[in-house]
């Protein structure tokens, strides 16, 4: 069995469910951890560093690789018609 490396952090489950399927896309199969009292108070798993995405340690790299390739494609999507870009921060570069 593989040992699990946690690749990601985010602020909600949804955004480490979003990222998953991303990642369930690519042929990644990876988990969402999290203590939230079985849903009844979201919020708990901020007090716990958030909602954690793990993966099996022989694919970490690679599903590192393919959530930053989507940050980038989210910024490419986010450019201005001008050129310049939009100040936003994506869900995937949360701490």
């Amino acid at each position: 069995m593989d040992d699990i490396i946690e690749i990601a952090t985010f602020g909600t489950a949804f955004e480490a469910r979003a990222a998953a399927a991303h990642l369930a896309s690519e042929g990644i199969r990876a988990s969402v951890l999290t203590d939230n009292a079985g849903g009844t108070i979201p919020s708990m798993s901020l007090l716990e560093g958030g909602v954690r995405l793990v993966v099996a340690a022989p694919d970490a790299e690679q599903a590192r690789s393919v959530l930053a390739e989507r940050v980038s494609t989210d910024e490419d999507e986010n450019d201005d018609r001008d050129g310049s870009a939009v100040d936003e921060t994506t869900e995937w570069e949360r701490p």
